[in-house]
């Protein structure tokens, strides 16, 4: 009898795997992760453009600004540059008219950037170089509520029909007699102020701010019969307004940095601004707290003035910076989000911005009048009766 073979299922047998490679595994490990967020960053650097600079290089464009040093200060507006293989170092000149000083020497930066068209035309005529115009913003006065609406109880100031209680426009004439009249807010009948102060929207110094030369230009208009004074009339014009000047005392060098601090009531109830100051401290109000502030409006006077922003370029690099404002769809799109609105070249609308933030936008030119400023030696001539410029009058 034949015994029968048995043959036994396979077995498999899992063991271990030795310590060695499980410490490989675990010191491993951490790097893994640190690959996975390191391939994650350089796409998204890829994506921006930044990845590619070390290997392009950075050029170094150095700018004299005015008070438009804020546009090249913001954080975007530079990442944005870098972008595009651009850094640009920013001196800060106090003031456009000390841009346009005879003894400034502009053309020893690649480009500036004075805050108005009045200054740029100067310094351009003066130093030639070639300009841009990327950006304009309107000049404007900011004010606490309950000072336009004591304004509009006065008859000087109406409320925009689609502004949301945000917008107004002033009639700069009405306001000005209010002033030579040596009316106070507290005057104002009906107007709920306790303030004793004589009436007036406080103004940067003419002497060496662009806003603070052009708000003269526009009271003097207004004073004049909404007609810009010729050379001849500037001195008797200038004795007319000056005690509007007088009264507010020691000039400040930046309104619109300190009306919207939180303090803000305490140093200037009215004061003269730029549009865009007004429009990207809503803008940033709406995006921090969802809601705009309704404490803080905008009144335009019925003369409207836009400044001009121009960038002058003395080289390459200079020429390069003024050709991305222009075209860069970022940083045009930047420049709304800041409240500007776009030059010559631009076509979108800072209404499209304010829009998509709910933010109502107002109406700078309501009526269509323009207010012609004096020309250089009418205004330089009112500026000296005004002001007490300590190097001379650079208009």
């Amino acid at each position: 009898m034949v015994a029968k073979s048995s043959t036994e299922e396979p077995s498999f047998t899992i063991t271990d795997p030795p310590r060695s490679v499980l410490r490989r595994k675990r010191f491993l490990l951490p790097f893994g992760v640190s690959a996975g967020i390191a391939l994650a960053g350089a796409i998204a650097l890829f994506a921006s453009g930044v990845i590619a600079l070390p290997f392009r290089g950075v050029t170094i464009v150095r700018a004299l600004m005015a008070s438009k040093v804020e546009f090249f200060s913001d954080h975007e507006v530079r990442r944005i540059l870098m972008a595009n293989g651009i850094q640009v170092h920013l001196t800060d000149s106090g003031g456009s008219s000390e841009i346009a000083k005879e003894r400034a020497n502009p053309t020893s930066f690649d480009f500036v950037m004075p805050s108005g068209q009045l200054t740029a035309r100067q310094i351009h005529d003066r130093v030639g170089g070639t300009p841009f115009y990327p950006l304009t913003t309107p000049l404007a006065i900011a004010a606490f509520s309950d000072y336009a609406r004591a304004l509009e109880k006065a008859g000087v100031a109406t409320a925009q029909p689609n502004g949301d209680g945000l917008y107004y426009t002033l009639d700069m004439t009405k306001f000005v007699d209010l002033t030579l009249a040596g009316r106070t807010w507290k005057s104002i009948e009906g107007g709920g102020l306790t303030n004793e102060n004589q009436i007036i929207a406080q103004s940067p110094d003419p002497c060496r701010s662009y806003s603070g030369a052009v708000y003269l230009a526009l009271v003097a208009f207004a004073a004049n019969g909404k007609r810009a004074p010729t050379e001849a009339e500037a001195p008797a014009v200038a004795a007319k307004i000056k005690p509007l000047f007088e009264v507010e005392g020691q000039f400040g060098a930046s309104i619109g940095r300190n009306i919207f601090a939180p303090d803000g009531r305490t140093f200037a109830p009215v004061g003269v601004v730029y549009e865009h100051q007004y429009l990207a401290y809503q803008i940033r109000t709406k995006e921090r707290t969802g809601s705009v502030d309704r404490d803080r409006v905008l009144l335009y006077p019925d003369a409207h003035h836009h400044a001009e922003p121009w960038l002058i370029a003395f080289s390459e690099a200079g020429e390069e910076v003024g050709h991305l404002l222009q075209e860069n769809p970022e940083l045009q799109r930047r420049a709304l989000e800041l409240g500007f609105r776009l030059g010559r070249a631009g076509s979108a609308s800072v209404g499209t911005v304010l829009a998509e933030r709910g933010i109502p936008e107002g109406d700078p030119g309501r009526g269509d009048t323009e207010a012609y400023v004096a020309k250089p030696a009418a205004l330089a001539t009112m500026i000296g009766e005004l002001g007490s410029c300590p190097s001379g009058v650079p208009l």
